[in-house]
C-alpha cells in the first residue's frame, strides 16, 4: 500500500504546480520539505495509471465531503469552555434535546438509533462505511438494521474494503452526522407511504361514512381507490366478523389457501376459522396445520392477501 506522504507528493504533481506551492505554504516547513523533496525525486515510487485515477477520484470525495460537511448555522456545540455553564443551564434544557459534549465521537452515542440512523440514510455508502469502521460493532450492526436493503447492501461493499481515512476525516464525519441527526426526531420515523398512512385512516373511519369517502376517492383517483380498497381489509379482520360471514368467507376459500394463510396466525383468529368450519372439514385442516413446520413467508402473505380479498368483496356486497 502507498503510504500517505507518497500519495500526498503525486496527488500534488498531478494537480498542478499553482495548486501545490498553495498546499505547501500551509505545511509545517520540514514537512513540506519532504514532500517537495518526494515531488521532484527522479527515484520517487511512480504510481500506475490506474493508482492515479483511484487517488484522483478519493481526493474528488474527500472534497466533495468538505464542501457539504459546514457545521449547521445555529446549532449548539458545547465546548470545554463552556462546560460549567452547561451544567448550570441543565435543568432548563428542553426534555428530549441531545446535549452534545464538543466530542464528536462521544456525541454519535447521545444520538437516538433513529437519530444516527436516520442521519446516515442519506450519506454516501463510502462516508457511512468510514464512520461504522471507527464506532463499537454492535452499533454499527444496529444502524445497518435500520437502514433500507439497498442502501444497507452497498454500505456493507465498502466496509468490506479496508478503510484508510485519517482521524481528522473521522472526526469530522461523525461530527456532520450528529448535528444533522441531533435535528431528527428520537423516535422510530413513520416510514409508511402515503397509500398505507391513508388506508390506517380509513380503517378507523365508521363504515357509514366510508363508502362515500370512498366513492369520493374513486371519482378522483380509480387507481388510488382499488389499491385503497386492498389496505382496508386484512387477514385477521376475520376474527371480528359475523359468524355467518365467516362462514361465507369460508366457502368460497380454497383449502390449500386457508391452511397457509392460518400458517403460525394468531389464535383468536385459528378459533374463529375452526369455529366455523364443519366438523370432517376441521379435522383436515388441523391435520394439515399439524405437518406444516416451514412456509415461505411470500406464500403466507399471498395467501392472507387472497383470503383479505374475499373479505372485501363480501362486506362491500353487504353495504
Amino acid at each position: 500500500m502507498t503510504d500517505r506522504q507518497t500519495q500526498t507528493a503525486e496527488l500534488l504533481k498531478l494537480l498542478g504546480e499553482d495548486t501545490a506551492q498553495a498546499v505547501l505554504s500551509h505545511l509545517r516547513p520540514e514537512l513540506a520539505k519532504s514532500i517537495r523533496t518526494q515531488m521532484e525525486s527522479p527515484e520517487a515510487k511512480q504510481l500506475k495509471l490506474r493508482q492515479k485515477r483511484e487517488l484522483l477520484k478519493d481526493f474528488e470525495w474527500f472534497f466533495d465531503f468538505a464542501l457539504q460537511a459546514k457545521p449547521a448555522a445555529g446549532l449548539k456545540v458545547f465546548s470545554g469552555e463552556d462546560e460549567e455553564a452547561d451544567h448550570k443551564a441543565e435543568s432548563k434544557q428542553p426534555e428530549g434535546e441531545v446535549r452534545l459534549t464538543g466530542d464528536p465521537m462521544v456525541d454519535l452515542g447521545r444520538l437516538s438509533i433513529f437519530q444516527l440512523a436516520g442521519a446516515l440514510e442519506s450519506e454516501q455508502p463510502r462516508t457511512v462505511a468510514i464512520l461504522l469502521n471507527n464506532v463499537p460493532p454492535e452499533l454499527a450492526a444496529n444502524v445497518l438494521s435500520y437502514f433500507p436493503e439497498e442502501h444497507r447492501q452497498l454500505v456493507a461493499k465498502q466496509l468490506s474494503k479496508e478503510q484508510d481515512a485519517p482521524q481528522v476525516l473521522v472526526e469530522r464525519i461523525a461530527r456532520a452526522t450528529v448535528q444533522r441527526g441531533a435535528t431528527l426526531p428520537a423516535d422510530p420515523p413513520d416510514r409508511r407511504d402515503h397509500l398505507d398512512r391513508l388506508g390506517e385512516v380509513m380503517r378507523e373511519v365508521p363504515k357509514s361514512y366510508r363508502k362515500d369517502m370512498m366513492a369520493a376517492i374513486e371519482e378522483e383517483d380509480a387507481e388510488l381507490s382499488a389499491a385503497l380498497l386492498k389496505k382496508l381489509y386484512r387477514f385477521d379482520d376475520i376474527a371480528g366478523l359475523e359468524p355467518h360471514i365467516v362462514q361465507q368467507i369460508l366457502g368460497e376459500v380454497d383449502g390449500t389457501t386457508l391452511t397457509t394463510a392460518m400458517f403460525q396466525a394468531d389464535q383468536n383468529v385459528l378459533d374463529t376459522i375452526l369455529g366455523n368450519l364443519s366438523r370432517r372439514a376441521r379435522g383436515t385442516i388441523e391435520e394439515e396445520l399439524q405437518f406444516q413446520t416451514r412456509v415461505p413467508e411470500a406464500q403466507v402473505t399471498a395467501a392472507r392477501e387472497a383470503v383479505a380479498e374475499i373479505i372485501a368483496k363480501i362486506d362491500q356486497e353487504g353495504e
